[in-house]
């Protein structure tokens, strides 16, 4: 019984022993930024400041001898003070705490006092610069260690070591990052072997050169202390309000003035999150091939666990946006190209090509607005970018008439479809059309080929039925029933005239159909009474004929007398023969035109006949009125006038 116990008092004594060579860590100080971080803010980097350096031979002599009263020392003496940091939630080395070696500074002894070789101004140390971290955690804090190291336990240095080595071995894809932190174990050790000091220098970058937000998360201060110190108080006034003026960089010296803690090293770890951002790229830019290598760059960058999955599914989102402008901009080259062949047709298809990816572009901005209303993410980060692309794509619109009229189309659609009380008149649905049909699309069976184009063609069928029945049904109806007469024919033109100043297709094809069919039934009434006046103008030249031959009878039986009295000289004479001889020709012809058939009887045929019939009628009755006002004694028949 007595050896047992005896044992169990070595063992005992052995586990203070190895309890007095660990320095404890009391955290003195804690403070975190009001800011709100969105996921989007997904990146840590954290900077170490270690202070009073000089102070650790205290802290050395104290764990040995005691803190108020000298105790027994023992045989094995401190070799090494090790400081380490384990960092969690690191998406980056998987489901394993990784421990990182911060320094190793070597113990010396003068008589009875410990010394260190630990400078009072060691630089800021930055372990890891925009790391990506899990969407899900909470604290990015650093827990750090501070281990003396007697000659005999040395080993657990080389034990820590080769922990971490199997740890980073279970990395299925082990990025740049986890290889850089092997190397800074490799330092370690040969560091060790040579008894030189270590200090972390390769600091885990990702992301190198791309220019992050980056703003401060946290702050803790740990004062490395012996175990008898149980409480340490940092009084610092003055730190939180420097803090929040320094949100993105802390500097030494300031950041040493305003803590103002003397009494034992400690340590300042200062936490910063980096919000994530996108490549930014420009209109003229953007290419399928530049697409294709932004993709699998996003993958990879996925693959290695530096992007989370949010900002992932954006990314993948966005590309095919940059998809749907690449397309639209090839288009538009191609448009180029061709216009000045002069091809109607070929130009047309191309400006459609244009109009049609220009649609799915704003089509799918629309439905990133709706979907990610909420998503600080997209709200944050990628929407001004996809508002950059739209805002390029609406300036490569301006470039001509064409695509001016192209990009108002595509806005008229949306708003057509997006909002019924855009065409909920006749004067809103007028307006339209003559936007819609302000570029020269393809033929109606092209366009249906496709999904925006047989959008298209349904809209435009649906706004010219609904402006056909509320304009014109009415009074295309009335103009079939109305029989067809000068006194109708105003309400025809008033019809035609008022199809002709619309846009609408439809309405001008049914009101031109309703017209030409009024024209079939006017011509028809047109030509009776054509063939009405063409009996009277029969009759007028029979009349005219039996009139005109006595008259001319009557003139040559008076030249005749008067030639044989010698009343009028013989020049005279001649003249007047010459006249009434012509004024017979003229009753002749009239006599042959009015006795001639008409043939086919068309009005237009009838209408000829008639004038020609009127015009001769009249051209006899003047020939008449001259011989009269030439000699009225001769023409003085027995008859008035």
């Amino acid at each position: 019984m007595r050896r047992f116990l005896y044992i169990f008092l070595m063992l005992l004594l052995c586990q203070q022993a190895f309890a007095q060579r660990n320095i404890e860590t009391r955290l003195g100080y804690t403070y975190n930024e009001d800011y709100q971080f969105s996921d989007e803010w997904q990146y840590l980097s954290t900077d170490i400041y270690l202070y009073n350096g000089s102070r650790f031979s205290r802290v050395l002599n104290e764990l040995e001898h005691g803190v108020r009263k000298p105790k027994k020392k023992y045989d094995t003496g401190l070799e090494n003070l090790f400081i380490t940091a384990q960092l969690k939630n690191m998406k980056l080395f998987g489901n394993d705490e990784i421990v990182y070696p911060l320094y190793n500074f070597s113990i010396t002894e003068d008589g009875k006092e410990y010394k260190t070789q630990l400078s009072d101004h060691q630089e800021v140390v930055r372990i890891i610069d925009k790391m990506p971290l899990t969407s899900t955690s909470s604290s990015i804090d650093a827990v750090i260690n501070a281990k003396a190291v007697t000659n005999n336990d040395g080993d657990q240095v080389f034990n820590l070591v080769a922990n971490q080595l199997v740890n980073i071995s279970r990395l299925t894809n082990p990025s740049t990052a986890v290889l850089s932190l092997i190397g800074e174990f490799g330092n370690l050790l040969n560091a060790r072997a040579n008894r030189k000091e270590y200090k972390f220098s390769s600091t885990i970058r990702l992301y190198e050169g791309q220019n992050f937000d980056t703003r401060l998360h946290s702050v803790r201060i740990y004062v490395f202390v012996p175990g008898e110190v149980k409480t340490v108080t940092i009084k610092a006034a003055k730190l939180a309000s420097y803090l929040q003026k320094n949100p993105n960089k802390l500097d030494r010296k300031q950041l040493e003035d305003v803590i103002g803690y003397t009494d034992y090293p400690f340590m300042v770890v200062a936490n910063y999150k980096s919000l994530y951002k996108m490549d930014v790229l420009t209109g003229d830019e953007v290419t399928l091939d530049l697409i294709e290598k932004r993709k699998q760059k996003i993958q990879n960058a996925y693959e290695h666990k530096l992007v989370n999955d949010e900002t992932y599914r954006h990314e993948k989102l966005y590309v095919e946006f940059l998809k749907i402008f690449a397309e639209m901009r090839q288009h538009l080259n191609t448009y180029r190209l061709n216009y000045r062949n002069n091809s109607p047709d070929l130009n047309a298809k191309n400006l459609f090509a244009i109009i049609q990816e220009y649609k799915r572009l704003k089509g799918t901005f629309d439905v990133r607005e709706k979907e990610f209303e909420g998503n600080s993410t997209y709200q944050n980060v990628f929407r001004r970018e996809y508002s950059s692309i739209l805002n390029n794509a609406e300036l490569y619109l301006e470039a001509d008439h064409n695509l001016k009229n192209g990009k108002l189309l595509v806005n008229t659609l949306r708003d057509l479809e997006n909002d019924p009380s855009a065409w909920n008149s006749p004067e809103k649905r007028e307006a339209a059309l003559t936007r819609l049909y302000a570029v020269e699309l393809p033929k109606p069976e092209f366009l249906s080929a496709s999904v925006e184009g047989g959008a298209i063609v349904r809209l435009i069928t649906k706004l010219e039925d609904q402006q056909y029945n509320e304009v014109f049904a009415r009074e295309v109806t009335q103009l079939n029933t109305t029989e067809a007469t000068d006194v109708t024919l105003p309400k025809r033109n008033t019809l035609s005239d008022k199809a002709t100043n619309s846009k609408c297709q439809t309405c001008r094809d049914k009101v031109r159909e309703a017209v030409t069919d009024y024209n079939k039934r006017y011509e028809s009434f047109k030509l009776q009474q054509a063939l009405l006046q063409k009996n009277e103008l029969n009759q007028v030249a029979e009349q005219t004929v039996f009139k005109c031959l006595k008259r001319q009878l009557c003139i040559q039986n008076n030249l005749q007398t008067f030639a044989s009295a010698n009343e009028s000289p013989d020049q005279y004479i001649n003249r007047m023969h010459e006249k009434n001889k012509a004024f017979g020709i003229g009753i002749e012809t009239l006599d042959q035109l009015n006795k001639l058939e008409t043939g086919e009887v068309i009005l237009q045929k009838v209408q000829e006949y008639n004038s020609k019939l009127r015009l001769l009628t009249q051209e006899v009755e003047r020939a008449y009125e001259m011989l009269y006002d030439l000699d009225k004694n001769l023409c003085n028949c027995g008859e008035a006038g």
